[in-house]
């Protein structure tokens, strides 16, 4: 037995073909039926799966393992409990599934995206070299798998964080273009070109990627951000005209939008294009109140306005700015209040982690899947009042993750807050020497 959860599966979904199309054996009588009936259900779970149901896939699983673990397609059902418990971010629990397997199906055609799942966790964890060892023994005995694509991405990104680019490029080079993880892979092999200061080369890549024809919303995301990295790219080499270029192409829709408006705006103002730089800069406080992008916007207006000689314009924006963002002294108070709200969030946190750490512990021992551990006769004879713990124990693991989900969008807030407020320039200073020079320039005739 065991048990299971789930949650969308990070940029990789098993494709139907790893699943058995082999009619199950001929069996006598009463096996003959309950290999039939798993046959049924497995499909069906298998369908719940794909349609992201997985809780109520890994009943069904379940099912079949309590009550028929001679099933024909049981390394199927074993792969599938590990592919929900993944997707429900039960690392743990998801890594004994799929070691299990390996271990004890050794001609299984699921092992090769059962080591997949091994090397994805791996990598969540951040134990690259892990990760790389899992990729190589992918590639050494599954290359012709359809996990492998999966495994070179992962090998590849672990090679970038390792900061070794020319392995992550090698790696992300034998991907095949068909593959869902071609297009990250792409994408970040441009950026390991950046990275060795190689720039004709990342921008060879970064245009190969924007040329590819649209065939899906991620292709579509991943090329808007290529745009943006190429403004950025284009900035810092001084070719602001093609800098504009890739910044219009992102949508007015797009989350980055404000950063994109924010971006061309600056480089309208190396061009001297004061008018240009205006009016993105208005559209942008139109836009967004975001101190991230507003309290600079009205600065560059205000520099706008200054070099057009609009000075009662410009005095408005530095105006703007003064009243409405503290002084320094009064900033560095907001961080220190913003990180000891931070340190108390993390220990929430925290211990909301330890709390789901014992509940993943309690379901999975309301179901063993090693053979070799018998399941007391008295749970066998209470089958539903099991079934209802495991529901229980399902449902409040669930409600707990969505609390810690909640504690870890705060955390990232409050980090986000920290940064704009320590990294940023000091823009009403900035503004106070603006509107000074503003009013004098005025004066002269």
């Amino acid at each position: 037995m065991l048990n299971l959860l789930l949650v969308c599966l990070l940029l990789f979904s098993v494709s139907s073909e790893i699943i058995s199309a082999e009619p199950a054996p001929l069996l006598p009588g009463k096996d003959r039926d309950m290999e039939k009936a798993s046959v049924q259900m497995f499909r069906n779970s298998v369908e719940l799966y794909k349609d992201k149901e997985y809780w109520k896939a890994a009943r069904e699983l379940i099912v079949i393992l309590d009550f028929y673990n001679e099933f024909s397609q049981i390394d199927g059902v074993i792969f599938y409990i590990g592919e929900c418990l993944y997707n429900m971010h039960m690392y743990k629990s998801a890594e004994r599934m799929y070691k299990y397997l390996a271990e004890n199906y050794g001609g299984s055609n699921y092992i090769p995206h059962a080591l997949l799942g091994l090397q994805k966790i791996q990598y969540s964890a951040g134990i690259h070299e892990n990760c790389i060892q899992i990729y190589n023994r992918i590639e050494d005995d599954y290359s012709k798998s359809k996990a492998s694509d999966g495994a070179r991405y992962y090998c590849g990104m672990s090679y970038y964080h390792m900061q070794e680019f020319e392995p992550a490029i090698a790696a992300f080079s034998k991907i095949d273009k068909r593959s869902e993880f071609y297009d990250y892979g792409l994408y970040t092999t441009a950026l390991s070109f950046l990275k060795q200061k190689e720039m004709e080369k990342a921008v060879e890549v970064f245009r190969g990627l924007i040329s590819l024809p649209v065939v899906s919303k991620e292709r579509q995301d991943l090329i808007r951000t290529t745009h943006l990295t190429l403004g950025y790219l284009y900035y810092e080499l001084g070719y602001y005209q093609e800098a504009i270029k890739h910044y219009s192409k992102i949508p007015v829709h797009d989350e980055t939008y404000p950063e994109a408006l924010l971006a061309s705006s600056w480089a309208s103002i190396k061009l001297n294009d004061f008018q240009h730089a205006i009016i993105s800069l208005n559209e942008l406080v139109k836009r967004t109140d975001d101190p991230k992008f507003n309290e600079e916007a009205h600065f560059l207006l205000g520099q706008c306005y200054s070099e057009l000689e609009f000075y009662d314009f410009a005095i408005q924006e530095y105006n703007y700015i003064i009243e409405r963002y503290p002084r320094k002294i009064n900033i560095e108070k907001r961080i220190q209040q913003v990180r000891e709200g931070l340190a108390e969030q993390q220990q929430m946190a925290e211990a909301l982690r330890v709390q789901l750490i014992i509940l993943e512990g309690d379901l999975m021992h309301t179901i063993p899947i090693d053979d070799r551990n018998e399941i007391p006769l008295y749970l066998k004879q209470e089958q539903n009042r099991v079934e209802k713990t495991q529901d229980n124990l399902m449902q409040k693991i669930l409600d707990e993750r969505l609390v810690l989900d909640d504690f870890q969008w705060e955390l990232s807030k409050l980090r986000e807050d920290i940064f704009i407020k320590q990294s940023r320039r000091h823009w009403r200073a900035y503004s106070e020497y603006g509107k000074a020079r503003a009013y004098f320039l005025k004066t002269i005739p």
